[in-house]
């Protein structure tokens, strides 16, 4: 896969089954083994109804027609950021991240902000890498088919 053949578009409404297992796996991937009992209520269908609903603030990673990763945002905050696993490393990530950014530069953002899973080393190091740091960490919860649970996380932020 080279650069030229990633394309970077507007979700559509055509797009919800595949941001759904990229959802799915992805966040099963990197954070199934910090909250086990979580993981136990989010499945598949747990995303599917979830993923919807923000569309017109979503960009997608389409290669070759395929949907391999997608990036979420509301206000001046990053709400996802997801690969499918078999991507990782493949400068679809970052590629993402630029690109959402850039929109929330856009939008007049100064300081925007994500959240990353407390323990999440591996997302924690990819978002230092491009230009986040740590502001504090937090008590949050984890919505689920049972719902909310408890866990940290560390409320990262960047000057756009």
């Amino acid at each position: 896969m080279s650069d030229h053949d990633l394309n970077i578009r507007k979700a559509a409404p055509g797009d919800i089954p595949a941001l759904a297992q990229v959802w799915n796996e992805s966040w099963h991937a990197g954070h199934a083994h910090l909250d086990p009992e979580a993981a136990n209520g989010r499945d598949l269908s747990y995303f599917e109804a979830r993923v919807g609903s923000n569309l017109e603030r979503m960009i997608v990673a389409d290669l070759y027609g395929s949907v391999i990763g997608f990036s979420g945002w509301e206000g001046d905050g990053i709400g996802q950021l997801f690969v499918l696993p078999s991507h990782f490393g493949k400068h679809v990530a970052p590629r993402l991240l630029a690109t959402v950014e850039a929109i929330l530069k856009v939008e007049g953002h100064e300081t925007i902000w994500l959240h990353c899973r407390e323990g999440n080393n591996r997302a924690r190091i990819f978002y230092e890498k491009h230009g986040w740091k740590v502001a504090y960490a937090f008590d949050d919860e984890i919505g689920t088919h049972h719902g909310p649970m408890p866990t940290r996380a560390w409320h990262m932020e960047k000057k756009v």
